[in-house]
């Protein structure tokens, strides 16, 4: 009994041992890239401990003015515990604008102030690189499915919880049950369409970087794909937003599925 027990501390030994290595080789290496004045920029965030721990990923667009619009894509139809379990549902992407000045600080402090969800906050490493003013379009465009569909429920909701009819509830009832299975739509899905892939979709739109990455890499969290692809993608700065606490430091390393 005793060779077992000593056979399986030196298991878990080796497997602590391999996944600190893994750790290592995927932490976060902070690199400068030349930001060319007149140029729009592109910002990929992640808050280390939000969710709970597994992190949240953002999207800031910065223009040639230096002012900033931030995307934050959240579940809305459903509530976390049945988004846990399984059910997909319309998404809401929370927008947020800010002045140059504004942008510069949140890049200092990893502070976000803004009024939406997910946009109150602090933040602690992006990976960032210059994009054109037609690459900026492209972004743009490409958050407007999910805006339309974020839209396109809030009215058909206000609707259900105006309706008094019986019948008439229940037929907005299943319309909205509908929209959950509505594959056209971009569906917020907790396992496979949650706010990382989001960003890094929209992204994607306009770095080829980014395409290959989610194309053919999956990291469960944000802190791990945020690692994964900084490590994949060389050209892109990386950057410690503020100054990050010991637990915050703590997940990013932990961090790497």
């Amino acid at each position: 009994m005793k060779n077992k027990h000593n056979y399986l501390r030196i298991l878990l030994l080796c497997g602590l041992t391999f996944y600190l290595c893994l750790c290592l080789s995927m932490r976060i290496t902070l690199r400068d890239t030349a930001l060319t004045e007149g140029d729009c920029q592109l910002y990929y965030i992640v808050n280390a401990d939000g969710m709970k721990g597994l992190g949240h990923s953002i999207l800031m667009l910065v223009d040639a003015d230096g002012a900033g619009t931030v995307f934050s894509f959240n579940g809305m139809q459903y509530s976390l515990g049945e988004s846990l379990l399984g059910k997909a549902g319309v998404g809401k992407m929370s927008t947020g604008t800010m002045d140059a000045e504004e942008v510069s600080r949140f890049l200092q402090t990893g502070n976000l102030e803004l009024d939406e969800d997910q946009l109150t906050d602090n933040y602690d490493w992006a990976l960032y690189r210059n994009i054109t003013e037609s690459d900026m379009e492209c972004i743009l465009e490409s958050t407007k499915p999910y805006i339309q569909a974020e839209q396109d429920f809030a009215a058909l909701y206000l609707l259900w919880a105006q309706t008094t009819d019986k019948a008439e509830r229940e037929k907005l009832d299943e319309e909205l049950e509908a929209m959950s299975r509505d594959a056209s739509l971009p569906l917020y899905r907790i396992y496979t369409n949650n706010c990382d892939h989001a960003a890094r979709l929209l992204a994607a739109s306009a770095d080829r970087d980014m395409q290959t990455y989610s194309m053919h890499t999956w990291h469960m969290t944000p802190n791990g794909n945020l690692k994964a692809f900084s490590r994949r993608a060389p050209k892109w700065g990386a950057m410690e937003l503020g100054e990050n606490s010991v637990f915050e430091n703590l997940l990013a390393f932990l961090m790497i599925f």
